[in-house]
């Protein structure tokens, strides 16, 4: 009979495996567990009706306290202690969740007897780490604390990674309310670890987040953006908008420590778009809360009185008292900026009824602060000193509190250590133990150091291979970075030239009066010298942009013609100072171009400038234009040509390379970094065309490109005739 039954509970065990693996979601576990329950003996029930309570967490808790009561009633029959002690557990989150918190303890307490008979370390470490939330929940934080404490000891003990890191979040937690960041830090820090070690993507966002937290509380905003950006792009890479909302909420608050307003209100405004869609509704209180905050410091008081009732009114309709006493006092202080004395106290005193009636000492502290400071703002000496005897009062409060704290933690780490003496005394006898196990099996000891050889040699040959990985990507790398250090390098040499012009007639102005020539032609030259470092910075952002693929082309049908003419209008006094003289061919009805006209024209501008800058006084340049078809499809094709010096041909490769510095063929002076002519080519390519170079015989260069263009059956040619321009 025992064999039989044994057998029974491995297969209803086997069936509950397979079903929870197949099954995608906690609907399908509760079905699962169902169909088993029709068909089980009464001691295998009471462990269903428990995992039945466990799936309706959090989904339907009315069901899963009624699971859990039935668990409860058969196993205290049938006296089946687990069961009971799993039931109280369950019983314990439901009434957490109802925010019955004595009912819940009392759940816990008995819970925790039921494992300690039953020598579950697990989970006596683990209804230890509940009684402390829910003492927590009472705002009673000294003893939450001890049973963090002691829930962690045993979790190390027994060397579970993931609880570990869940409970020193929750220590950190106590610590941050306790406003001892140092502390909090070090904790954030060791489940920041534990989770990397764990690769736990959502663990990791919430420790970097709080981390960040508590490290703009220590004024380190710099690392706490680096905490912060890292969670970021992890929760955008998990799509977990939840955590991402949240994420947004700090970078806020991060930019309003630092005074950027206008950056810290789009994070805010970004995080409550979210949270309206996806977060509860405390959290949504709390954004309306930080927007309304936003718009007071921008001085909007309309905008942040709006927000600041939106946030207050759903606040008090979900019972959230604390976030609602906090707004009061916002509003308060709003009043007081405004001049409104009556509604600033009634606001203020509204804040301070709601914080004593939760017995919010820290809130209640500050609403004393707020209300004396409007009393002394509007006159009222007589009420200011009484509200600030109020906050003196507030004060010894909170100060007793935490030297209550403090005394308590003394006591928690005297338990603690006589805990650890105990704990390592048991080692010792289990090591004793071990010896005589080991001097017993002497066999095993010897195939398990030839198992231990066999592996430090395949660990050996895994660690040359990837140390010889590891070798040729640092090989690369380093010759990726060297190439982009001879980049900046140029990049900055190019910079430095007219930074030094600029520099040095600005000297020559704050020298003295000078002739008004002088002085224009001063101003002209610096103009000249600072719009070569404006186009040079354009083409660095739209070199970056198209290599982070966010470069997007704002496409329509344009006439080409107006491009070229437009550029040519704007670069003719450059080509008059020279004495150079462009001539303009563009060929009769061409088609519209489908394009981003202001891309197009910057290619037109880059090429044509390039020419009248490399060539001499007094040089020819030739600007033509026509429509050919290549392939059955149509394109405009546009050149540049001038009778220059030209390229030489070992360097012509290197043109359009964004990385290249060339010189010209005869002056051997050098083009510099190409910018112009790498963001040219990447414009042409995304607009599926071409862009290249060839010599000009007998000397000079010919620059030209060609894009693929339709005629628009709804557009008329509306460009004129074939023209021959000339300056």
């Amino acid at each position: 009979m025992v064999l039989k039954k044994q057998i029974r509970l491995l297969v209803v065990f086997l069936f509950m495996l397979m079903v929870s693996a197949l099954s995608g979601n906690q609907v399908a576990t509760v079905d699962s567990l169902k169909r088993v329950l029709r068909s089980t003996s009464e001691g295998e029930t009471i462990d269903l009706l428990n995992q039945l309570s466990k799936a309706h967490a959090g989904l339907e808790w009315d069901k899963s306290q009624r699971y859990a009561n039935l668990a409860l009633d058969l196993s205290t029959s049938l006296q089946d202690k687990y069961g009971q002690a799993v039931a109280h557990t369950n019983l314990t989150n439901y009434y957490n969740y109802k925010q019955d918190y004595r009912s819940a303890l009392d759940h816990a307490t008995l819970a925790l007897s039921e494992y300690e008979l039953l020598s579950d370390v697990g989970a006596i470490a683990s209804i230890l780490r509940t009684i402390g939330v829910t003492y927590g929940y009472l705002n009673q934080t000294d003893q939450s604390l001890d049973y963090f404490l002691r829930s962690l000891m045993i979790f190390e003990d027994i060397e579970k990674e993931s609880e570990i890191a869940t409970t020193v979040v929750a220590i950190g937690d106590i610590y941050t309310q306790w406003s001892q960041p140092e502390k909090a830090r070090r904790f954030f820090e060791r489940a920041l670890s534990i989770n990397e070690k764990n690769k736990d993507a959502i663990g990791i966002i919430d420790s970097e987040n709080r981390l960040s937290q508590t490290l703009m509380t220590l004024f380190q905003f710099g690392a706490a953006k680096d905490h912060l950006e890292r969670a970021l792009m992890i929760a955008d890479e998990n799509g977990s908008v939840q955590y991402m909302a949240k994420l947004y909420t700090s970078m806020g608050e991060l930019y309003y420590h630092q005074l950027q307003l206008n950056t810290a209100q789009k994070y805010f405004l970004e995080a409550l778009d979210m949270k309206q869609k996806f977060g509860d509704q405390s959290e949504i209180a709390l954004a309306l809360s930080d927007v309304g905050r936003i718009y007071q410091e921008a001085g909007e008081t309309a905008k942040a009185l709006d927000f600041y009732q939106q946030g207050q009114q759903l606040a008090d309709s979900i019972g959230e008292t604390s976030i609602s006493a906090e707004i009061w006092l916002q509003i308060g202080e709003l009043y007081m900026e405004s001049g409104n004395q009556l509604k600033a106290v009634q606001s203020l005193l509204t804040g301070l009824n709601i914080a004593q009636n939760v017995q919010d000492l820290l809130t209640v502290e500050r609403a004393n602060l707020l209300l004396t400071e409007a009393y002394s703002r509007f006159g009222q000496l007589d009420k200011a000193l009484v509200y600030q005897n109020a906050l003196l009062l507030s004060r010894d409060q909170l100060n007793a509190q935490q030297s209550s704290r403090r005394i308590a933690e003394l006591e928690v780490r005297y338990e603690l250590d006589k805990r650890e003496k105990e704990l390592d005394e048991l080692k010792a006898s289990t090591l004793i133990k071990e010896i005589e196990f080991k001097r017993r099996f002497t066999d095993m000891w010897i195939i398990l150091a030839f198992s231990i050889t066999l592996m430090v040699i395949i660990l050996i040959f895994i660690f040359y291979r990837s140390r010889l990985i590891r070798k040729a990507e640092k090989e690369k790398m380093e010759h990726i970075l060297r190439i982009k250090a001879d980049f900046i390098a140029m990049l900055v040499h190019d910079l430095r030239s007219p930074l030094t012009s600029v520099f040095g007639f600005a000297e020559l102005l704050k020298m003295g009066e000078k002739p008004y020539d002088r002085i224009r032609e001063i101003a002209m030259t610096i103009r000249s010298a600072s719009k070569k470092m404006l186009q040079l910075v354009n083409e660095m952002l739209d070199l970056s942009k198209f290599e982070a693929g966010k470069m997007t082309l704002n496409e329509s049908k344009v006439a080409l013609k107006s491009m070229v003419l437009s550029s040519f209008q704007m670069l003719q006094p450059v080509a008059s100072q020279k004495e150079t003289k462009i001539d303009i061919d563009i060929k009769d009805g061409l088609p519209l171009c489908y394009c981003d006209g202001l891309k197009i024209e910057q290619v037109i501008t880059n090429f044509i400038s390039n020419a009248i800058e490399h060539t001499p006084r007094g040089s020819k340049i030739d600007v033509h234009m026509h429509e050919h078809q290549q392939q059955g499809r149509s394109f405009l094709y546009f050149s540049v040509t001038d009778n220059g010096p030209g390229i030489e041909a070992d360097q012509q490769h290197l043109i359009f390379d964004k990385y290249a510095q060339f010189e010209s063929g005869k002056s051997k002076t050098s083009i510099g970094t190409g910018l112009g002519l790498a963001v040219s080519r990447l414009i042409i390519e995304q607009h599926g065309g071409e862009v290249g170079y060839r010599d000009r015989e007998p000397n000079g260069s010919i620059f030209y490109f060609q894009i693929p263009t339709e005629i628009a059956e709804d557009f008329a040619k509306t460009q004129p005739g074939e023209i021959k321009t000339k300056s």
